[in-house]
């Protein structure tokens, strides 16, 4: 059956080459199975796990020989550097899968690969032997076409050009047959499916019956379909090129048969007509399935070109040796992406359009210039030159200069008044700038540059310094309070300069107050003044404990207390006093303090090891804490020892005064004792006695009186008989 949309096309030679694949790793360049979906099983279930197994699938990097061949198989095809091997010796009915798809488009709509097996021939049915098969499939996996796009070959397939390699079993000693193949080349023609994303399944298995191997070496690449036609003006003949590879080829003009069956044929240019159509019926056969593709090729005007140029230069001493020439292309042509080649007679050549050129010597020189199109015609054109001494002297340069590596460039060489051209090289054409940098025993070539005319070279090897940059930490941390400056920055290195960024030029006074940032520091020779190209990165953190303490507040001490600065702590906190807001010098803790004197105080963080900058004034007060208590009170209307006295009461507004009879029971209760005139006056206000809200009778009663000294100290207790005298 005839198909005239899909081919297959089969070649038996094995030192065909791809190109560069229009299909991203379907040559396994990148060394992974990367774009590619792998599956392994059984015989009769191929795709039953998904996912990539060692020794199943194996990429191949090194090309080595196939033991099973007995080493006559190389493991990449010639011309490539990848390959993927699929399957292994393993004889356990196992099956591999390699699935590789694709976006059909114009330029990649031929899948080329190639493919070597090698499989044990056991006396099976066919459907039981080793195979290795390739099957073309829509994205739902269902095969495209089923005549040319399921392809398998099996062990015991005949004009499969099988070679055969011998060898005894290590385990049963028994010899065993392996049938394998030279690397063929298989090419499928996607055309009629540009716009669709296909699927090439390769796929291996050892034989049903559990008792031979199958595997096989694959690699592929993608290109497009196209047909050349060589018709140059200088020629007798054209050829017809059609793609390579196909089993069959037909070529065919008005319907009858041309030139011969291969894949380029020549025919004489006299016998066609400009605009003859040729037709070209390339036959690839699979399976026994037999598969046609057809190519039409127009005969155009032959290809003409005419090669022209002129060697020129800006001496206006004509053509001498060192000097540069400009061979000027002034070749007249219609064609697109003409290549150029040339022979300048000195063993030197060039691809480029118009080249520059040096001769070293003078003489004469036949310079020959190909220019070959995209179909391959090629027109020549030589022409002889003669190139005279040069009669500028060399420059004469000191070579002993240093230079430092922050600012070496060329135009820091010292020449003196001569005027100079620099060069990368004895015959580079390209002048380098006066910026270019210099780089540490590199050597530029200089020569004299006189009325258009570039002399003779010589060269001069650059040295320049090379310091490194200083060594330090990136991340380095400081105490505001202790105002930090850039020499505090902690580095090793002579000489360091600091700077605001790595191209600054200009470097920081080292009394420069340190901030929050990033600061760059640089290494200098002291005897040569030269700079690290290279500077260190610092970023500096600045540490301001923020001080908890209110702004300003009272701290009260008593007169029994130990009168020190260290009385002023809060034990929950670090602190440091001083004599004044912006004093230096810290207070001693055994400093005495004195009673409305004020002390500044500042916070220190353990953590960070940096103390506060913002200060709290402490006003120092200094009161009596002992209550004196009196005893007695008479109750007889005058206004003598008429209530409880508790001297200094008043110093501590956070009291309580409780009052007890003999009984134990509760007859008094109050809070702040003594303040705005709050006196026991012999009256009961608590309990459930009699006497409650009356005066108490005349006898002995116990008080209990609860204070505090300060509002960080903690309950002061002190009790005590009380007696009351009743007289009225």
């Amino acid at each position: 059956m005839l198909n005239k949309n899909f081919f297959l096309l089969f070649i038996l030679f094995v030192n065909l080459g791809f190109s560069q694949s229009e299909c991203y790793n379907s040559d396994f360049s990148e060394g992974t199975f990367s774009g590619w979906e792998g599956y392994s099983g059984t015989y009769s279930r191929p795709k039953r796990d998904k996912g990539f197994k060692q020794f199943r699938h194996t990429i191949i990097t090194e090309p080595t020989l196939d033991p099973r061949t007995c080493d006559m198989l190389v493991t990449i095809p010639p011309g490539e550097t990848f390959s993927a091997k699929l399957g292994n010796e393993s004889v356990r009915s196992e099956a591999e899968v390699l699935v590789y798809s694709m976006n059909v488009t114009p330029e990649n709509s031929i899948f080329l690969y190639k493919y070597a097996i090698v499989v044990e021939d056991p006396d099976h049915l066919p459907k039981e032997q080793p195979q290795f098969s390739v099957a073309i499939t829509d994205v739902d996996g269902k095969i495209i076409d089923p005549l040319c796009g399921d392809y398998k070959v099996y062990a015991g397939q005949p004009e499969q050009n099988f070679n055969t390699c011998e060898y005894i079993d290590p385990k049963t000693h028994n010899v065993r047959i392996v049938k394998w193949t030279n690397w063929k080349t298989v090419g499928l023609n996607l055309s009629a499916y540009i716009g669709t994303t296909v699927k090439i399944e390769f796929t291996t298995k050892d034989c049903a019956l559990h008792e031979h191997f199958g595997y096989a070496y694959i690699s592929a690449k993608c290109t497009k379909l196209k047909a050349n036609l060589k018709a140059c003006a200088n020629d007798l003949s054209f050829d017809l090129i059609a793609p390579y590879g196909f089993s069959k080829y037909l070529w065919t003009y008005l319907g009858q048969p041309v030139g011969t069956n291969s894949s380029t044929t020549s025919l004489a240019l006299a016998d066609y007509p400009e605009g003859a159509i040729f037709e070209c019926t390339m036959t690839a056969f699979s399976n026994s399935n037999l598969c046609e593709s057809k190519i039409e090729i127009i005969l155009t005007k032959p290809t003409k070109i005419t090669p022209l140029f002129e060697a020129k230069t800006s001496c206006n001493i004509a053509q001498i040796e060192l000097n540069p020439l400009i061979f000027e292309n002034q070749t007249v042509t219609n064609e697109p992406n003409v290549k150029w080649n040339w022979d300048f007679g000195d063993g030197s050549t060039s691809i480029e359009k118009t080249p520059k050129h040096i001769y070293t010597n003078s003489g004469q020189y036949n310079v020959n210039l190909t220019a070959t199109s995209e179909s391959g015609c090629t027109f020549n054109l030589s022409k002889t030159i003669l190139i005279n001494n040069n009669p500028i002297l060399e420059p004469i340069l000191d070579p002993d200069q240093n230079f430092c590596n922050q600012n070496a460039t060329i135009g820091t060489i010292n020449v003196g008044a001569q005027n100079l051209k620099w060069y990368s090289s004895l015959t580079s054409t390209e002048e380098l700038t006066v910026s270019t940098v210099l780089v540490d025993k590199t050597t530029y070539y200089a020569a004299v540059y006189d009325n258009g005319c570039s002399g003779k070279r010589i060269g001069f090897t650059a040295s320049v310094s090379n310091l490194p940059a200083p060594i330090g930490n990136a991340m380095q941390y400081f105490c505001t309070i202790n105002k930090p400056t850039i020499s505090d920055i902690d580095v090793k290195g002579n000489g360091i300069k600091w700077f605001k960024n790595l191209t600054d030029t200009n470097a920081l006074i080292t009394s420069t107050a340190l901030t929050n940032t990033t600061y760059y520091a640089a290494q200098t020779d002291l005897q040569t003044g030269c700079e690290s190209k290279d500077r260190l990165t610092v970023n500096v953190v600045l540490e301001d404990p923020a001080n908890i303490l209110p702004a300003s507040y009272k701290k009260e001490l008593c007169l029994d207390d130990e009168l020190l600065i260290r009385a002023l702590r809060d034990n929950n906190t670090t602190m440091i006093f001083y004599d004044s807001e912006n004093a230096v010098i810290p207070l001693s803790e055994n400093t005495p303090v004195t009673n409305g004197s004020t002390y500044y105080a500042s916070i220190f963080d353990s953590k960070t090891n940096c103390e506060s900058t913002k200060r709290s004034a402490v006003l120092v007060s200094i009161i009596p804490c002992q209550l004196v208590i009196y005893n007695s009170i008479t109750i007889d209307g005058n206004d003598l020892n008429d209530h409880f006295v508790i001297k200094n009461i008043e110093f501590f507004p956070e009291n309580t005064v409780e009052i007890y009879n003999r009984f134990g029971q509760l007859v008094y209760h109050t809070a702040k004792y003594g303040i705005n005139e709050n006196y026991f006056y012999g009256e009961a206000n608590a309990g459930e006695v009699f006497q409650k809200s009356k005066k108490l009778p005349t006898g002995s009663y116990f008080y209990v009186i609860n204070f505090k000294k300060n509002n960080s100290s903690g309950n002061n207790l002190q009790k005590g008989f009380l007696y009351i005298s009743n007289n009225e």
